[in-house]
């Protein structure tokens, strides 16, 4: 294969993007210029790599295996950069690093207290709903993401590192907000609002109340954490939610954790990466970082929670 390294960043931007120009404007090249590499990127390989029917690009099955050796090929090159700054001392480079909405409440704590170990790493987070979650993981964008729900089809591996306790929340003036082990069947009789089909959270809870014979239709769905704990500061309804998403608003009785039978659900939140990953130093660093037993992980999350806690 007489493929040189510059066509192969190209097709590797290309096949991320499934789009000539939005790959053009990343590398500062025009439409016509990626057309090209890519036209002797294949006359080269003596395969198809793309298909383009009308504007949709997909790849072939060439395609698809030489997409799969640049990401390995361009992850080894990013990995040896950092490997060798580790063996002059330290840790460089860049750590990409993506989480899902309920998630985005304390990983900015986790990199900040990350940070103060290894100071030359750059750090990039992306905040996401699961969707895309998988979609990045499917793409090899990320190094490492943050999730709740893990799906089961693909070939991850996944590290467990704290608690998620899913919770039920209302406005303080509520009806609800003063009952004590409120059963599940009271659930039945209040508007509940819910995050969008695909949510983690939604999912475990629906789950949970199919299985106790609770049927809840909800009253509203809106796109995010933000969105819902303000709908249910108006007075619209109540709502489970991850408490990590809430501590600041529970510790300023902005909401109220409903005392409801059976919760919190308590899931996992996990790092996840896709088992063929090659993970990088930084990569690596961050995962037994966050899995040390001499780091308070809980503490970092549950910063405000705990000192509400403490108060009280």
């Amino acid at each position: 294969m007489r493929a040189t390294l510059h066509q192969l960043k190209v097709f590797h931007k290309v096949a991320t993007l499934l789009s000539y120009t939005a790959a053009g404007n990343e590398m500062g090249m025009t439409q016509p210029a990626v057309s090209i590499q890519l036209k002797q990127l294949e006359e080269n390989i003596g395969l198809p790599l793309l298909d383009k029917v009308g504007k949709r690009i997909s790849l072939t099955s060439p395609g698809e295996e030489l997409y799969r050796f640049c990401i390995d090929l361009f992850d080894r090159f990013d990995n040896i950069d950092m490997t060798l700054s580790a063996l002059k001392g330290g840790l460089e480079g860049e750590f990409r690093l993506a989480a899902v909405t309920s998630a985005m409440y304390f990983t900015p704590h986790l990199l900040g207290a990350f940070r103060k170990q290894f100071p030359k790493v750059k750090l990039r987070l992306d905040v996401v709903n699961r969707e895309q979650i998988i979609n990045r993981v499917k793409e090899n964008r990320d190094d490492l993401v943050i999730m709740g729900l893990v799906p089961e089809a693909m070939p991850l591996a996944c590290y467990p590192f704290v608690d998620n306790p899913i919770v039920f929340i209302a406005n303080p003036l509520h009806r609800l907000a003063v009952k004590q082990n409120i059963p599940l069947s009271e659930l039945e009789h209040h508007d509940i609002i819910y995050r969008e089909i695909g949510s983690g959270t939604r999912k475990a809870v629906e789950d949970y109340l199919e299985e106790k014979g609770v049927r809840v239709q909800p009253s509203m769905l809106l796109g995010s954490s933000e969105t819902i704990k303000q709908a249910v500061m108006a007075e619209l309804g109540i709502s489970a939610v991850s408490r990590h998403s809430v501590t600041l608003e529970l510790a300023t009785d902005c909401l109220v954790e409903l005392d409801v039978e059976d919760f919190p659900l308590y899931r996992s939140w996990h790092l996840v990466h896709h088992q063929a990953k090659q993970l990088s130093p930084i990569a690596r660093a961050f995962i037994d970082f966050v899995l040390s037993p001499t780091l308070d992980i809980e503490a970092l999350c549950d910063r405000f929670l705990k000192t509400h806690y403490v108060e009280q």
